[in-house]
């Protein structure tokens, strides 16, 4: 898969600046790679065999501290 370069503004631009701004993303790319996923998983339009394998490493780089979470409170997910 090639990069690419996106320009984001409005609506779209807030939202991962605000996915950025509230923890839910690290990075801007990261926001935008959380969509889609999120995207996918609500429309199906993957092979979810992909994004099991996907998940099994995002759960081993949380197990082994190289990715950090934290805690979201009710009425930041609300």
């Amino acid at each position: 898969m090639g990069n690419v370069n996106i320009a984001l503004s409005g609506y779209t631009g807030n939202v991962v600046e605000r996915m950025v701004r509230f923890g839910y993303a690290k990075t801007k790319t990261e926001a935008v790679r959380l969509a889609l996923y999120h995207f996918d998983q609500s429309h199906k339009i993957t092979d979810e065999e992909v994004f099991g394998k996907l998940a099994g490493k995002i759960l081993e780089g949380v197990d082994s501290g190289r990715i950090k979470t934290r805690k979201f409170g009710v009425r930041e997910l609300g």
